[in-house]
């Protein structure tokens, strides 16, 4: 019985245990294994994807070259008011330039906007236009007398001025033409000699400087307007309170509260003279006049004026105030710094004039 029971375990020693298998054939196992394994994996991983690939569609192309970009083709241009549809098209209409805004300078630039540039200078013998002031001389010759007028528009108060000689209140005496050209004047006008005597107010840029009374004076104001009055009508502390821009005191008041040519004058210089005087028509225009004469043996060519026919020019310009300043050999005008008025070989002591180029500190006019 014990013989049939070990034949029947088999491999089994006499105690019982198993016998190990050799060690030749274990290794020969392990190697029919690995083998095994590998074919198994070529079969999934090389050759079935790729027989299966042959039946089916590549989702991603393989890019084995690249070609050069051809030429895309324009389309056709559709002709003249038609769309690429045929439809009739609307013509382009060119964006409007939008037109440049001016800028008006001063106070009166607009009002006056005709008489000032946009800024360039025009210049002729006789004329000068700026973005800030116009001025026009002209000579007249009529009835053996010969005149002076120079009509003046200004953007602001601050381009009409006067000027001392020497640059200074009681500076002293200079030519016309010396003064105007110290201060770039574009015209001169003699004043009203207020050194040769103590007597008269004298306010000049603003600057009260003396206010002694003397006889009918001219004052033109911040705001632009000009007024005359006589000594009577004058009342000093309104006057101040004005705050005037300038004060002259000569005299006489040329025409009447109207604007017309006055028949009586508080002066005894009546007779036909050399003259000198100033107009107002409008805040911002005004009337520089030199007349020419003869004195002390000096002949111009010119008679002089009488203070009527004075009068009586300044309402022919539409002038709603006038007023006369010193006259025979002091009076005297100047053009862009030089005399053009005869030269009576006389200096004065201080000017009426327009200029383009004002001292930075001047002050603006006062809107009226």
């Amino acid at each position: 019985m014990k013989t049939e029971e070990n034949h029947s375990r088999g491999e089994a020693d006499n105690t019982g245990r198993k016998k190990k298998m050799p060690v030749g054939r274990m290794i020969l196992l392990d190697v029919l294994a690995i083998a095994v394994g590998l074919v198994v994996f070529a079969l999934f991983h090389h050759v079935l994807p790729t027989y299966y690939g042959l039946f089916t569609e590549k989702t991603e192309p393989v890019v084995l070259m690249t070609l050069p970009p051809q030429p895309t083709p324009e389309p056709a241009a559709a002709p003249a008011g038609e769309t690429e549809n045929g439809e009739q098209d609307e013509p382009e209409t060119p964006e409007a330039t939008p037109e440049s805004v001016r800028v008006y300078n001063g106070v009166w630039g607009e009002k006056f906007a005709d008489k000032f540039t946009e800024g360039e200078v025009i210049r002729t013998e006789n004329s000068y236009q700026s973005a800030n002031i116009n001025v026009t001389v002209e000579r007249v010759e009529a009835d053996g007398i010969i005149y002076y007028v120079a009509d003046v528009y200004v953007c602001d108060l601050k381009y009409l001025r006067s000027a001392f000689a020497n640059g200074k209140f009681n500076g002293g005496f200079q030519k016309i033409e010396d003064i105007a050209g110290d201060v770039n004047a574009v015209v001169a006008l003699s004043g009203d000699h207020y050194a040769g005597r103590w007597e008269g107010i004298v306010v000049r840029n603003g600057e009260l400087l003396r206010e002694n009374r003397f006889a009918d004076i001219c004052v033109l104001l911040s705001d632009g307007t000009m007024v005359t009055m006589t000594n009577a009508e004058l009342d000093m502390d309104n006057l101040k309170a004005s705050a005037p821009y300038q004060v002259w005191s000569f005299g006489p008041e040329l025409l009447d509260d109207e604007g017309k040519a006055m028949t009586t004058f508080n002066s005894t210089v009546i007779p036909a003279n050399p003259r000198a005087a100033i107009g107002y028509v409008e805040p911002g225009h005004y009337y520089l006049v030199e007349v020419e004469g003869s004195r002390s043996g000096a002949w111009s060519g010119s008679r002089g004026m009488t203070m009527q026919e004075l009068s009586q020019l300044f309402e022919s310009l539409g002038c709603k105030s006038a007023y006369n300043l010193d006259g025979g050999r002091s009076v005297g005008m100047a053009w862009m710094g030089e005399r053009i008025s005869f030269d009576y070989n006389r200096t004065i002591p201080d000017i009426i004039y327009v200029t383009d180029a004002v001292p930075e500190d001047a002050a603006p006019a006062e809107e009226g």
